[in-house]
């Protein structure tokens, strides 16, 4: 009899998980078509810039204050994929060694509470990024 009344405290518990887990995706526009691009993964001191940039965008703009304009954050649906936690890809992105991700671009003007950082929605909203970016939107490849 205990049950019964549990498993609706348990349902929806689930459901209001899953609905704050994707809540970011909701604000984001999709911009490109799936596609597989290489990408190197950018070390910052602020925990806020976007990671990622790609290979030829990298090497065009290796050595200008341009290159932060092409970087991206990368996402995914599936918690597991956004972690890059496979040692050897962690490897990779820390020796800077290219790697093949397959997703969609996205345009966004904000994220959820967890995405990219538990405070980066915080920073943004009160105007405390130390970075601007062009109309305010955040470029993501989401993954496949």
């Amino acid at each position: 009899m205990k049950f019964r009344f549990l498993f609706p405290v348990f349902l929806l518990g689930i459901l209001s998980f899953s609905k704050s887990d994707n809540e970011r995706f909701k604000y984001y526009q999709p911009i490109s078509k799936t596609q597989e691009i290489e990408v190197l993964y950018l070390t910052w001191d602020d925990s806020t810039l976007p990671n990622f940039v790609k290979v030829s965008d990298y090497k065009k703009y290796v050595d200008k204050a341009e290159l932060f304009a092409h970087c991206f954050y990368v996402d995914s649906k599936d918690p597991e994929k956004r972690k890059f936690k496979i040692p050897v890809t962690t490897d990779k992105l820390i020796k800077k060694i290219p790697l093949k991700i397959k997703g969609k671009f996205f345009k966004t003007k904000q994220f959820d509470d967890t995405f990219p950082t538990p405070l980066f929605e915080d920073y943004r909203k009160t105007g405390d990024l130390k970075f601007k970016t062009e109309n305010g939107e955040f470029l993501v490849f989401v993954l496949d």
